[in-house]
């Protein structure tokens, strides 16, 4: 027999799953079966230089041809023994093999994910609020302390997942954990798509009732004082708008001591500025000059002509 420092690390694995297809077989038995087809296993690996397997087939289906060839009853082994066998079979597979490598490296940005995602879980489910500016960060407290949250959590994490690459019994409990923060991976990221979603703008009109009389930006006016460019303040000045509407001012209400314009005909005139009150009993204007502290600008452009004009009615 070929001593095993001598046979391909290909042929030794492809022997010991030989040898366990054929578990059920008396040792003794077994081992006569193995020593005839090993040597024929090495020249095989040495003459093609590729994979036993590729040129024999599966070992099972192998130690079933030798089970056949010999006059062997078929293999009796428990079910669990064949999953068992099943399993070592996948994870023998180089596809597989190359996957699992693959998917090590890049386990140090799933344990920075499954930091974010255990806290922003815990927050989801406290119904914390989330910062407004930075949507992916919860409020604990308020959205910096949320973010040093984050980084702690990541940081511990990270940790974990190096600590358990050299504590071999801490892998089953990690491998429960990373499938639970899987599953609260599906709301997180609901979360966070609906908060990153634009806000549609929505124009809200309110509807209010006109405020009655003279109105400046919706507030209502009770005066007006009219000045000239050098500063002087003017009595008795009418306003009309565009259309010739008079701009009046509290036409309705009873105010025995205002100032009231009339016409010759007897008409009172409500758009004459600035209104003024008189004292008390009197039909006397204390202050006609009196008016707002304003300060009037110093104009450069020259003045229109003034020409004077007879309206009608008048």
């Amino acid at each position: 027999m070929t001593t095993a420092a001598h046979v391909p690390s290909d042929v030794e694995t492809y022997l010991a799953r030989v040898r366990a297809a054929l578990a059920d077989v008396p040792a003794e038995e077994r081992d006569d079966l193995l020593a005839e087809v090993e040597a024929s296993l090495h020249e095989t690996a040495s003459e093609t230089g590729g994979s036993v397997a590729a040129q024999l087939g599966p070992p099972e289906d192998f130690a079933a041809e030798l089970r056949s060839a010999a006059g062997l009853h078929p293999s009796t082994a428990p079910p669990a023994a064949g999953l068992r066998e099943m399993i070592e079979r996948v994870a023998s597979d180089p596809r597989v093999v190359a996957s699992a490598r693959f998917l090590r490296e890049l386990a140090p940005i799933w344990w920075a994910v499954r930091g974010y995602v255990a806290l922003a879980a815990l927050a989801l489910a406290a119904g914390a609020s989330w910062s407004r500016s930075h949507g992916a960060v919860p409020r604990i407290g308020n959205a910096e302390l949320g973010a040093v949250a984050i980084l702690l959590a990541v940081a511990a994490s990270i940790a974990l997942g190096l600590w358990s690459r050299r504590a071999m019994r801490a892998r089953l409990p990690l491998a429960v954990l990373n499938v639970v923060l899987l599953a609260a991976a599906i709301p997180v990221a609901a979360h966070l798509s609906h908060r990153a979603q634009p806000a549609t703008a929505t124009s809200i009109i309110i509807q209010t009732e006109p405020v009655p009389g003279l109105a400046y930006n919706g507030a209502p006016v009770d005066n007006i004082y009219p000045y000239t460019r050098d500063g002087r303040l003017l009595h008795d000045v009418l306003l009309y708008t565009g259309a010739g509407t008079p701009l009046n001012v509290s036409t309705t209400a009873y105010d025995p001591y205002r100032r009231i314009l009339s016409t010759k005909a007897g008409a009172r005139v409500y758009n004459a500025f600035p209104v003024r009150y008189y004292e008390p009993g009197t039909r006397v204007v204390l202050r006609p000059n009196a008016g707002p502290s304003v300060k009037v600008p110093r104009i450069a452009t020259p003045p229109l002509p003034v020409r004077k004009r007879r309206h009608r009615g008048r």
